[in-house]
């Protein structure tokens, strides 16, 4: 482990000759129940070798001694990490815990990791170069190794993650039509500032698959990126209150869908956030922006509705005359994708001079290697 000006000279020697140092970065463990995994997890961040690290591990009112192990873990631990333990009164279900980790963080990056998975040991350090040296996104998801109740490896990689063994960036059309890129949870790491955007008080709406409420929302505010590789372990187990199937091979999802949020439960949320929050958003994003943003994630049916009964109260008259045209135009693109045979809503792009990435040491020769791809 360095210290924190040498990781960050590591990555532009000059940061050192004016004081910089390296991001906080925040590991926000969520635990219910997982009494018999809590240990391996909170040991995996602890071998963590980024310098600057807390944990808090908010544990969600579990009913077996996870409490007790977290808690001798804790006094035990002897590393850099710096760990906190909260506790929930009642069960509040994943988001919401994620709520009460984000309410004691003081990262500028987030990572939220589910009690049963694992971090390599470089998880923190990569995920914290690739935002450095890359254009800055909302978030970023590496790849996963699969393993099974008894820590088995059972898989190489984690199907859901659409790299194609390049760093990728995604970008988003539309929310009209679900999709799904990333791998879980505990692969990502969110910028804490689109966070405090993104999260609001709806609790009970995604007690589990929070994630899906919240990459689809950041990622239509500030995209991502997919790292090819593998710096994590996703536990299979009959356990896991939703991915609980088996791997059989294939992209299959990870546990039954009829369990699953739907997605226009997400679209409801993100656009009941948007105008309870609108003045932050148009503060952040214009006018134009907010109102494009709002276009990509309302449903046809419920654009009359939401636009003329919030109307008068959010942004005026003038302002929503031009949402219903941004609205129209993106029906036309729509329509001429279908016409195409192209209905994707979500668009992939290889990063130019990033597959190679462990050689890139700054920000600058990243934009060589783009001008030389060229």
């Amino acid at each position: 482990m360095g210290s924190l000006k040498s990781y960050i000279e590591a990555l532009d020697s000059r940061l050192g000759g004016i004081k910089a140092v390296s991001p906080k970065v925040s590991i926000i463990v969520t635990n219910y129940n997982y009494s018999n995994y809590i240990v391996d997890c909170l040991q995996s961040v602890s071998n963590q070798g980024y310098p600057d690290i807390e944990c808090i591990v908010v544990d969600d009112h579990s009913e077996d001694d996870s409490v007790t192990k977290i808690r001798r873990f804790l006094d035990g631990d002897k590393s850099h990490v710096v760990f906190q333990l909260v506790t929930h009164e009642t069960t509040r279900g994943q988001y919401g815990a994620f709520r009460t980790g984000l309410a004691h963080a003081d990262g500028a990056f987030i990572s939220f990791l589910d009690a049963d998975d694992l971090l390599l040991t470089d998880f923190v350090s990569e995920h914290v170069r690739v935002h450095l040296i890359l254009p800055p996104v909302a978030f970023t998801s590496s790849n996963q190794y699969q393993i099974d109740s008894k820590g088995q490896v059972i898989g190489g990689t984690h199907p859901d993650l659409h790299t194609h063994r390049t760093y990728r960036t995604v970008g988003t059309v539309s929310l009209h039509r679900n999709f799904w890129v990333w791998a879980t949870t505990s692969s990502m790491m969110f910028r804490r500032s689109v966070l405090d955007y993104v999260l609001s008080s709806a609790d009970d709406a995604f007690r589990k698959c929070a994630d899906n409420y919240i990459c689809h929302f950041c990622n239509i505010l500030g995209g991502s990126i997919l790292i090819p590789r593998v710096l994590g372990c996703y536990r299979r187990h009959q356990r896991n209150i939703f991915s609980n199937n088996p791997l059989i091979g294939g992209r299959l999802p990870t546990g039954d869908m009829r369990n699953h949020p739907a997605h226009h439960l997400v679209l409801d949320h993100i656009c009941a956030r948007l105008f309870d929050c609108s003045q932050r958003f148009i503060a952040l994003l214009g006018v134009n922006g907010f109102l494009d943003i709002l276009a990509k994630v309302t449903p046809p049916q419920h654009l009359w509705r939401n636009g003329h009964s919030r109307r008068n109260g959010v942004v005026g008259l003038r302002p929503f005359l031009n949402f219903y045209w941004i609205y129209s135009l993106l029906c036309i693109r729509k329509i001429i994708r279908l016409l195409r045979n192209r209905p994707s809503s979500v668009t992939l792009h290889d990063l130019e001079g990033a597959k190679p990435a462990t050689m890139i040491t700054s920000y600058a020769s990243h934009q060589y290697s783009r001008r030389d791809a060229k």
